[in-house]
């Protein structure tokens, strides 16, 4: 099993594993917008150094990923230094699982944003990831809410 960072190079790769990662098929009728918005991200998170991508290779072929994106907030007596990051599309093929590789990612991403000097990352877990998550000292946080704007006035 070889991990790496992926670059700027492997657009392509991730833009595909998010596809996948969301499950969104070709006949639905987002997946053209979907797939150019994650290009944008993509190529906009390069260049401007706001996400680390780790991937995890067998042979050639991804297996496993996992992002960290970070974003500034407002600082608060939670986070003096107001700098935040987000895990998200943490993913090991079924066949990989419970070999260690998931938590293998975990710690690199978690290592990437400490060199960034990341006071908190956040991340939202499925029940599968839940228990990796814990064991890596994620705790459960109730402080969410989400307003979607898509068709208000």
């Amino acid at each position: 099993m070889q991990y790496r960072m992926a670059t700027k190079e492997d657009i392509d790769l991730l833009v595909t594993l998010r596809m996948d990662f969301i499950n969104i098929q070709k006949d639905d009728d987002r997946y053209e917008e979907i797939r150019k918005n994650c290009y944008t991200y993509f190529n906009k998170a390069y260049a401007n150094d706001s996400c680390d991508v780790v991937l995890a290779e067998e042979n050639g072929r991804c297996i496993g990923t996992g992002i960290v994106f970070y974003y500034d907030s407002v600082p608060s007596p939670f986070n003096t230094t107001g700098k935040n990051s987000y895990i998200t599309s943490m993913y090991v093929e079924p066949g990989y699982r419970k070999q260690g590789i998931g938590t293998e990612i975990l710690n690199r991403v978690i290592e990437c944003a400490k060199k960034r000097d990341v006071t908190v990352i956040f991340l939202s877990a499925s029940e599968l990831g839940r228990p990796l998550y814990l064991k890596q000292g994620f705790m459960d946080s109730k402080n969410g809410m989400l307003l979607d704007l898509r068709g208000v006035e």
